[in-house]
């Protein structure tokens, strides 16, 4: 018997027919192991919390915790390279501020502490002081070897803290209310482990399966499906003699390959078995393990011990089709499986976070979960170091992905401080990129840098190097949201300057780019000057999302344009959900479920649990597990590919929106398509709105207090607080 986790494809059939399958009996697909009635949760012990959180220096951790995914990725992974200079960590951090005492004030830091209250320093590593009531003036010193240096205070309240890592240079503090347990660092690992059963048995050879024991004779092979790719620990108990031999991976042709030189990540080690043994293999991304022995064995408690990141599911949503329910619960699967500490990119192939992957990924992770520090974290990645230069370019486009992060952050938790935190290195990034605009405002790539990427989906450009129009796009819309914070922070001039700049380069790209005849915007010009002719969708998406392309013509662009672009339908990549985006803003709501019902919903037929990086639908499956020239190369999930399902149930179907102007503001514009009832939850930084809404014409919305939303249906307009 089969479940819909099946990975079973056609080039296995011949082999299939030859072999015994054993599977749990099928129940209700849940993508998510938090969800999945299968999995367990192995609870964590409870520990002394405190009403403070830690607090470092704006940008450390996410410093801290990339040089540890990497560190993490070269031990596992076999092809790993990363571009660019990235915001560098240090060893040591002052803190200084202002607290309201009662009594005893308590303080944790790992490494060693320097503490001052009202100039008078305390003891070395001393941990605790007798203060009077009152307001008082305290510094710390806080010194690490090879972690980030944080501090935690408690039995005051803390108020006006800065953080500086060279004494001389201070920044408002970073800090996240997650992290209140004095024995827990903010850079400790903070995952729990969720155990999944085996799901689904293909019994190769002299293999044959007794309840949860599974009995393999000499040459015995066995493979196991877990359904849910996640990193973790394969744990089970084997008994007998001779060596056991574990291959494992996300498919069933990257687990029966014999040629482990050419996987992403490195072998694991055969055990020796003399009777009865406890086995808890190194850490891996695992959906299937194929398990043989030379002389046989018996094993036994077959687990997957997963590293997973605790959330809280916040955005519901369910309507009554079944199909696009499955769309939603395997988007929000992948970006659960991909958040670590950021959303990272596939991972089994390098687990690293990349500036467009973690910001992009947040757009949904940001409501299906609402992980404020995660999305920090992937916005100091994307965000140059301070003062950068040209060298420190790595894609070229990518740190443009941080201001546009910023902007949801902001949006999305009412969060300022983020962008404060961060304002010299976003001004001096933008300096950089005035710096590089030639004389019609435009940025250009070449060598040594990687070029511009907007994903890969280029079958018709644009190309790497050159002057390419999207990113002029990206830069305009940087020179935007500049201009907005400066007004946030009280800086008119500064957001007259970017104002103007935005409004230069617009009327350039529309000059140089946009093709009147043709309605479309052109992919730019080649690195020898040539103009590139050719039309991609890159350009289209980002100058709907920008208010370039003009909304006159948008039937003509996504009945004319879009449909016709060369391998549009077959080449599907990871740059998606900024295109659903695009589909909502232009009301095409019906034509972006139509695309993800024939591509994202192919691959879900196709069996997989999870969406990965790019995926070619028409290409023969081998073909599709290939990528960077690799047979397995594939990372079979991808965060930044669980946004466009999350897009359709938020943007398109429940018609979410929120003012810029006013962000308490919200807007719910509903479209049904084909539905009869939709509900959901929305969370907002208020609290959460609840919806229902029927095809009869029925619709129920409650709002949280100090929100407004309007809900315009059947149109009419009715306002909701």
């Amino acid at each position: 018997m089969t479940t819909n986790c099946s990975r079973l494809k056609k080039s296995f059939f011949t082999l299939l027919l030859l072999l015994s399958s054993t599977a749990l009996p099928a129940l209700a697909q849940e993508y998510d192991p938090l969800l999945d009635s299968l999995c367990k949760v192995i609870q964590k012990p409870e520990k002394e919390t405190w009403n403070t959180a830690y607090m470092w220096h704006p940008g450390q951790l996410a410093a801290w915790l990339q040089l540890r995914q990497k560190t993490e990725s070269k031990a596992r992974c076999t092809f790993v390279d990363y571009p660019g200079n990235f915001y560098a960590y240090s060893e040591v951090t002052y803190f200084r501020g202002k607290i309201k005492s009662t009594g005893t004030l308590r303080w944790n830091a790992p490494g060693t502490v320097k503490a001052t209250i009202d100039k008078k320093e305390q003891k070395l590593n001393a941990r605790q002081a007798t203060v009077k009531p009152g307001t008082h003036q305290v510094a710390f010193q806080v010194n690490t070897k090879g972690q980030l240096p944080a501090l935690i205070l408690e039995g005051a309240d803390v108020d006006l803290f800065e953080a500086s890592t060279d004494g001389v240079n201070w920044h408002p503090v970073e800090s996240d209310a997650r992290f209140c347990h004095p024995e827990v660092f903010p850079d400790d690992a903070q995952e729990i482990q969720v155990s999944i059963p085996v799901r689904e048995t293909l019994l190769l050879r002299n293999a044959r399966r007794e309840g949860d024991k599974f009995i393999l004779g000499p040459q015995g092979n066995v493979i196991l499906d877990f359904c849910h790719i996640e990193m973790g620990h394969l744990q089970l108990t084997a008994t007998g003699k001779g060596k056991v031999f574990f291959q494992v991976g996300e498919s069933i042709e990257e687990v029966t390959n014999p040629n482990t030189k050419v996987m992403e990540q490195l072998p694991l080690e055969p055990v020796a078995l003399e009777g009865k043994k406890d086995i808890s293999l190194t850490e891996r991304a695992v959906r299937f393990v194929r398990i043989s022995t030379d002389r046989g064995c018996t094993l036994e408690n077959v687990r997957f011990l997963a590293d997973v990141w605790p959330v809280e599911m916040q955005m519901q949503f369910e309507c009554d089709d079944a199909q696009v329910n499955r769309l939603w619960k395997a988007g929000v699967a992948t970006l659960h499986t991909a958040l670590h500490n950021f959303y990272l990119d596939g991972i089994k192939r390098d687990y690293l976070p990349w500036a467009m992957d973690a910001v992009l990924s947040s757009l949904g992770g940001d409501y299906a979960f609402g992980e404020p520090q995660v999305s920090r974290n992937g916005i100091s990645v994307a965000l140059m170091p301070e003062n950068p230069t040209a060298q420190d370019l790595g894609v070229v486009d990518y740190p443009l992905h941080a201001l546009i992060g910023l902007r949801q952050e902001y949006l999305r938790y009412g969060n300022l401080q983020t962008s404060r935190m961060y304002k010299n290195r976003i001004l001096s990034q933008l300096d950089l990129y005035e710096s590089l605009q030639d004389e019609h405002g435009f940025i250009s790539a070449k060598a040594p840098t990687w070029g511009f990427i907007p994903g890969w989906s280029k079958d018709n450009g644009p190309e790497t190097f050159g002057t390419a129009a999207y990113p002029q796009m990206m830069l305009m819309e940087n020179f935007r949201i500049a201009a907005y914070f400066c007004r946030l922070w009280k800086e008119n001039r500064l957001a007259a300057h970017y104002e103007a700049k935005a409004q230069a380069l617009r009327e350039s790209i529309l000059k140089h780019f946009w093709d009147k005849e043709r309605r479309v915007f052109i992919n730019g010009y080649r690195e020898d000057g040539s103009r590139d002719e050719r039309v991609s969708y890159h350009s289209q998406y980002w100058a709907v999302l920008t208010d370039l392309y003009p909304a006159a013509h948008y039937d003509y662009l996504y009945s004319e344009v879009i449909p016709n672009i060369p391998a549009y339908k077959d080449n599907i990549s990871y740059e998606k959900g900024y295109e659903c985006l695009a589909y909502v803003k232009a009301g095409r709501t019906a034509q972006l479920l139509d695309l993800l019902n024939e591509t994202f919903g192919y691959w879900l037929d196709e069996g997989n649990t999870r969406f990965p990086e790019n995926f070619r639908v028409n290409d023969a499956w081998e073909k599709q597990l290939e990528f960077y020239d690799r047979p397995f190369g594939l990372s079979l999930c991808h965060g930044a590919n669980g946004v466009p399902s999350v897009v359709l149930a938020l943007r398109g179907i429940m018609g979410f929106s929120q003012s810029q102007a006013r962000p308490n503001e919200y807007f719910l514009h509903p479209n049904l398509l084909h539905l009869n009832h939709v509900k959901g939850r929305i969370p907002v930084k208020e609290g959460f709105i609840t919806v229902d809404f029927q095809k009869n014409g029925e619709a129920k919305v409650t709002a949280p207090k100090g929100a407004k939303v309007t809900l315009i249906w059947n149109g009419e307009t009715k306002k909701i607080s």
